[in-house]
């Protein structure tokens, strides 16, 4: 058996449902539960109810022949890639390994994972089995805040992401949490640094999940979280370089750009949509439809567009004035 997200079930005609918007990555999920203890992940509580969710997604299980039937037509449905997605378990490497194994003999779609290794030997037998891309998730930006949240020490694992980003350049990827008692300037000096190392960033917002310790905690603010959006999208486009920014108790008070450069930089909404790797546009993992959207997952309208440049002059400090 594996698990698939809801949507990618549906995309893959394994249920009924109908959908607004359809995952462009087919999402697997390897594991069952989890060792980890994330304040914010239902995986973190360690009971049975929560083990066919991980973040704010739920992951019913398939047969893996039934799987592997519909990911052989998937290009049909619009999958551009996949994406095996672990919890952390005692024997993960070699079944992941296995995994990828069958994955590999279904189809030629490019294949991603995300997953607790240990080291880069590991790294490296997952890229000779076929990953394309693999992600080391840091989740929390600020190192306390990953103590408390996550358990260890941040260090170790930026290490080992690092270290693996030299080993196999442009293949790494990593997750990060914005709204984890992080500064602006902690978030987007962070950002550099791997965004230097050509590490992929999947920029994700907090979404405070019923049941989990940090049920009752605030997600960012809206205005702060797109400054960190378009931080990133001028620093990987090259349109925009750290050492040019500014910060006023280490919130963002300026790109290092003109007001009329910055709009024109941002004009197409891409800094605004879902960050990670190429074509996974993540619906909905960040928040329900009809309500505040973090990660757009489609192109925006000029309205939108305009509505989240505006937003990058709220709070205390403007980086859009001239």
């Amino acid at each position: 058996m594996i698990r698939l997200s809801a949507g990618t079930a549906a995309c893959l005609g394994l249920t009924g449902s109908r959908m607004d918007a359809y995952p462009k990555t087919a999402y697997l999920l390897s594991g069952k539960r989890c060792m980890m203890k994330c304040s914010f992940c239902p995986q973190g509580l360690g009971d049975n109810e929560a083990l066919n969710r991980l973040g704010r997604i739920s992951w019913p299980e398939y047969d893996w022949t039934e799987v592997e039937n519909r990911l052989a037509e998937a290009e049909s449905r619009g999958i551009q890639r996949i994406c095996l997605q672990s919890v952390r378990y005692e024997d993960g490497i070699e079944t992941l390994l296995a995994q990828i194994n069958r994955l590999k003999a279904a189809t030629k779609i490019p294949l991603s994972i995300s997953a607790w290794i240990r080291d880069e030997n590991e790294a490296a037998a997952l890229f000779a089995a076929g990953v394309e891309r693999m992600s080391i998730s840091i989740d929390a930006i600020n190192p306390e805040a990953f103590r408390e949240i996550k358990g260890g020490s941040q260090q170790k694992r930026l290490d080992l992401l690092l270290k693996c980003a030299e080993l196999f350049p442009a293949k790494m990827s990593t997750h990060l949490i914005v709204g984890l008692g992080e500064t602006e300037y902690e978030a987007l000096s962070l950002i550099n640094k791997l965004n230097q190392a050509s590490v992929t960033i999947a920029l994700f917002a907090f979404v405070p999940i019923r049941g989990t310790k940090l049920e009752n905690a605030e997600p960012p603010a809206l205005d702060s979280y797109r400054r960190i959006q378009a931080g990133y999208y001028l620093m990987r486009n090259k349109a925009a370089v750290f050492s040019d920014f500014k910060f006023k108790n280490e919130d963002l008070i300026s790109y290092g750009l003109k007001k009329s450069q910055l709009a024109i930089i941002l004009s197409s909404g891409e800094a605004f949509t879902t960050s990670g790797c190429p074509g996974c546009n993540r619906p909905y993992y960040n928040e329900r439809p009809g309500r505040t959207i973090y990660n757009y997952h489609r192109n925006l309208s000029l309205t939108e567009i305009e509505e989240a440049i505006s937003l990058l002059s709220g709070g205390s400090y403007s980086p859009m004035e001239d």
